[in-house]
């Protein structure tokens, strides 16, 4: 009898751990005409629920995915927009911009700049503003790290734009 109640207190400590594990997943869905593999495994947008992320306005999302280029990697520019009823808005202040300073290497964290050599680990992180002027509304955020017109990574993300933070 002792046995079996070790056994069901083992699959308890199991199920809350994988529980943990999974819920930080981000609800990320691959690019038109892409494939990446794990994409979902690489992929954190803070803050985020498990079938979309809440994006308030006047706040703060944090971006964080992993990435290991198959080739040497001159520059990475972000395209990042969001497609609202078909049509894509570029998110201001992120989209067209360099993402070279946004990457670590991912076993040390140690910052690098490009080019980043091929077979190498990386990481990107990110922070963006939720602008106060965006309209509360349903949207899938496009995100496409980019050497040129090679995509590196690239995901959709199901999201909303909450009412937020007042100022």
């Amino acid at each position: 009898m002792r046995n079996m109640y070790k056994v069901w207190f083992v699959a308890v400590v199991f199920a809350i751990v994988l529980s943990a594990v999974y819920s930080h997943a981000t609800p990320s869905e691959q690019c038109p005409g892409e494939s990446f593999e794990d994409l979902q495994e690489r992929i954190q947008v803070t803050p985020c629920g498990k079938t979309r992320c809440k994006l308030p306005k006047n706040s703060n999302i944090t971006v964080v995915f992993k990435f290991t280029p198959k080739k040497e990697v001159k520059s990475i520019t972000n395209e990042v927009h969001a497609n609202i009823a078909g049509v894509p808005l570029p998110f201001i202040g992120v989209d067209g911009t360099d993402a070279c300073g946004n990457v670590k290497r991912a076993d040390t964290q140690e910052a690098v700049a490009c080019p980043l050599p091929a077979g190498q680990d990386y990481v990107y992180t990110n922070v963006f503003p939720v602008q106060p002027f965006y309209p509360a509304v349903n949207l899938r955020v496009h995100w496409n790290l980019k050497d040129g017109k090679k995509s590196l990574i690239c995901f959709e993300v199901p999201a909303i734009i909450t009412a937020g933070k007042k100022n």
